[in-house]
Formats: C-alpha cells, sequence, structure tokens
C-alpha cells in the first residue's frame, strides 16, 4: 500500500506539469491580451504599451516565461492577479522594472482561489448531502421494488432528472421558486452555506450525477438480494428494513462510496454554470470572469488547483476503495 502510494503521489508530477503547460499556452496565445486589460483605454499609446508589457514580463520567449511560471508555482508563488494593474498600479510595475506586474499590490492568485474555493465547497457539500440521502434512498426503492411501476419511475424520473443541463434546469427553478413562488431568497452573492440560498443550486448542482448514485445503488442492492446471508437475516425474523440497512446497504455501499469520491471533484471543478446561473461568488465564476477579462494568472491557478483536486481525491477514491474492499490488493 505505502509504495502503491508513493508511485501514485510521483505519477501526479508530470501531470501537473503538463495541465500548467496546456493553460500556460492556451492564455499565451489566448484571444485576449492582458496587457490591454491592465491598460484600458491607454493600450493605444505604443510607447505605454512596451513599457508595460517589459514590466509584466511578457515580451519575453514563451519558453522563458514558462518556465519561470512553472517554477514559481512549484515554490509556491502563484503570481498576482492582473485586475489591479490599471492606471496608478500600472505606472508602479514599469517603475519597478521586469516583472513588477506580478509581486505589485493586487490580490495574490492563491488567496483569490483558495477563497473561492471555500464557497464552492460549501455548495458542493450540501449537493453531496442531497446525494447520499435521496440519490441512495431512491436507489435502494428501485431495487427492493424491483421490476414493478414504483422501480421504473425511479429510474424513468432519475434518467431524464439527469439529461437536464444545469443552464436549463437552473432558470427553471429560479422562475418557479424564486420569481412565481418567492420561497427562496433572490439569488446573487453567498450568505452562508446555511442559508435558504444555498438549497436551489445544490439541488440543481446534484441533478447531473443523481442517475449514477441511483443505479449503482440498485444494482447494488439487486445483486445481494438473493444472497444466503440476506436470506439468513430474513429467516430469524429480522425486520426488512433492518435487513436492507445492516446487510444489503453496507455491500452495496463500496461502489456508491468510491463513485461519491470521484463526484466530489466533479462538483468542485463542474460548478460553473450553477455558479453563474445563481451569481454565486465560487471559483467557477472566478474562471468565467478572469478568462473574460484576460487575468490569465489567476486563469491558470483556478486550473491547476481544480486538477489538483482531481488527481487527489482520484487517488484518496482509490485508496478507501482498498480499504473497504479487502479483497482488492496493491503491488
Amino acid at each position: 500500500m505505502f509504495l502503491y502510494t508513493v508511485r501514485r503521489l510521483a505519477s501526479l508530477v508530470p501531470i501537473v506539469v503538463v495541465v500548467m503547460l496546456i493553460t500556460f499556452t492556451l492564455g499565451y496565445f489566448g484571444p485576449i491580451d492582458p496587457v490591454r486589460a491592465v491598460l484600458g483605454e491607454e493600450w493605444e499609446d505604443e510607447t505605454r504599451y512596451a513599457e508595460v508589457k517589459k514590466a509584466l514580463g511578457l515580451d519575453r520567449p514563451f519558453l522563458i516565461q514558462f518556465l519561470d511560471y512553472m517554477g514559481a508555482m512549484f515554490g509556491g508563488n502563484w503570481g498576482q492577479s492582473l485586475s489591479a494593474f490599471g492606471g496608478a498600479a500600472s505606472d508602479r510595475a514599469v517603475g519597478e522594472g521586469r516583472g513588477a506586474g506580478f509581486s505589485g499590490t493586487s490580490t495574490g492568485v492563491r488567496e483569490m482561489v483558495v477563497g473561492r474555493l471555500g464557497i464552492t465547497a460549501q455548495l458542493s457539500f450540501w449537493a453531496l448531502v442531497f446525494l447520499a440521502t435521496f440519490a441512495i434512498l431512491l436507489g435502494v426503492l428501485a431495487a427492493v421494488k424491483q421490476n414493478t411501476a414504483i422501480d421504473y419511475t425511479i429510474v424513468t424520473s432519475s434518467i431524464i432528472a439527469s439529461s437536464i443541463p444545469a443552464y436549463v434546469i437552473g432558470p427553471v427553478l429560479l422562475i418557479i421558486f424564486v420569481l412565481k413562488i418567492p420561497v427562496f431568497k433572490t439569488v446573487g452573492g453567498w450568505d452562508g452555506m446555511f442559508s435558504r440560498q444555498a438549497i436551489l443550486p445544490a439541488i440543481v448542482l446534484a441533478f447531473g450525477p443523481m442517475l449514477v448514485i441511483v443505479r449503482q445503488t440498485r444494482a447494488g442492492i439487486v445483486e445481494v438480494l438473493g444472497k444466503d446471508f440476506v436470506r439468513t437475516a430474513r429467516a430469524k425474523g429480522m425486520p426488512e428494513r433492518l435487513v436492507v440497512a445492516r446487510h444489503m446497504l453496507r455491500t452495496a455501499m463500496i461502489p456508491v462510496l468510491t463513485s461519491m469520491g470521484l463526484i466530489t471533484s466533479g462538483l468542485l471543478t463542474g460548478s460553473l454554470f450553477v455558479e453563474q446561473i445563481f451569481n454565486i461568488p465560487g471559483i467557477g465564476k472566478l474562471a468565467i470572469q478572469t478568462l473574460l477579462s484576460g487575468d490569465h494568472a489567476v486563469f491558470m491557478g483556478v486550473v491547476l488547483f481544480q486538477s489538483l483536486i482531481i488527481v487527489t481525491v482520484n487517488l484518496l477514491t482509490d485508496l478507501l476503495y482498498g480499504g473497504l474492499d479487502p479483497r482488492v490488493t496493491y503491488s
């Protein structure tokens, strides 16, 4: 187990480097010029443009910029946002010399990403609670009522719900429960994970992976329905709900829990549409804002952080699966 974990951790390094190279390349050759984003209307002044470009270190060759960027990231310096480098800030960058734009008074990329990630994590938590309760219960009910109208209704409804994109179901729920029936607060901002404001976006976020949990739970329960230990528990007079909870569900939850790990990384990194629809200042909304504004430093930080989340959660999921199922061995 230890050697397997070490090898997996070592394999994360080239993955992170490739992600950094791809995101840096997209930012370097992207359609939005960060210097123009900094200068605003002053970008037409060629002298001024050249000064700021040199001060921000953007006049150097691609490879030199990437190596500097990679070294800084591995050293824990994720850089600074360019959003505050207009006007007087760009004057300071010019006065301080090459690369000063990445060490000035603007907000640090790591602080921005981690701060926004906290909001997305709160939203994802409630989405997981929704999946762990309703989706699993629906899967159990569908399995217990196998090949009945209830089973067909649950499976069909789950397929339909998971097929509707977030950018469709989100506005529909907004219209119904905010405008027509004002049950929830008007969207915008974030009042905390325990506010009613978090309910609707969490439900929308959970719609996508709901089918996976329902079907895996149903399949796991159906698989153990005819096992000897289940028949023995029933023969002893154990109530059906205890048979399901103590024997069937416990065995069937192994693949479900591993899927929940992968879903967790998906929720943390795939909340872009939901945050945009509900105007939640999470990491997904930050990615859109920085991409459109040409703030490449922050955008690359967001993508890198999300990549780290995905590979880390995948590693933890593999290790968790081995801990839950003693039949799995690592070599």
